[in-house]
């Protein structure tokens, strides 16, 4: 049916897949580059991208060039989504997990001011630094329900090396003076830089996640805390 322009096939990535090795590869995938919608900082906008491709390709008929270019007998090869394996240098990982502290930073700030709408719900930020950040959350729905929120990042390590290699976005949730921690570690593979709730260095197969996936890990377990559901 494809073939015979009867049909347009669009595959659609949730979720990141190994779509490249079934017989979709042979199509342009979206939302853009064929990266997988829940990769995105933000869903909406990979959504929008979807929408706006299928838009493209419902008002501009069968024989556009959109349709040619995601046609399996099309001449036209760079339509394919080719996937370049690369190695990360230093300099690299620690710009990337710089960043993506403070992405996790900005979405735990935006979910503060949120939060700052409901009935008795109290917080203040008590330090926002590069490499830290400290919080204190209350509930005075409930008699003495407060918890402090501890974000950092890994800097203890002496070799420099290992210090790159194990680079860890760290949090710690203290309720009544019990502490509850997690770490989020850096990962890669052949293609990309990822953080991954493994510890295990470059674990392969450890479930990637976005820095609002992070953040709404910490945000989750924060709320909790305090009797927040």
């Amino acid at each position: 049916m494809e073939e015979s322009g009867k049909i347009i096939i669009v595959p659609i990535i949730l979720e990141p897949c190994d779509w490249l090795s079934t017989p979709f590869s042979a199509f342009k995938a979206i939302p853009r580059d064929g990266k997988a919608v829940s990769t995105w900082d933000n869903k909406n906008t990979a959504f929008l991208d979807v929408i706006q491709n299928i838009r493209r390709l419902t008002t501009s008929g069968l024989n556009n060039t959109i349709v040619q270019s995601i046609s399996p007998n099309s001449e036209t090869q760079s339509s394919r989504n080719y996937r370049i394996k690369k190695d990360f240098d230093s300099i690299q990982k620690i710009e990337y997990a710089s960043k993506s502290f403070i992405e996790v930073k900005d979405y735990l700030k935006r979910y503060l001011d949120e939060i700052g709408s409901l009935e008795n719900i109290k917080s203040m930020i008590l330090s926002d630094t590069a490499d830290g950040f400290d919080s204190i959350l209350v509930n005075r729905n409930k008699i003495n329900t407060e918890s402090k929120l501890t974000l950092s990042t890994l800097a203890e390590r002496t070799s420099f090396n290992r210090l790159v290699a194990d680079k860890q976005i760290n949090f710690t949730i203290d309720k009544d003076g019990y502490p509850s921690k997690k770490e989020f570690a850096l990962s890669f593979d052949d293609y990309h830089l990822f953080w991954s709730e493994n510890s295990s260095y470059s674990f392969i197969g450890s479930k990637e996640l976005s820095t609002k996936d992070m953040a709404d890990i910490i945000w989750d377990m924060w709320l909790e805390s305090v009797g927040i559901g």
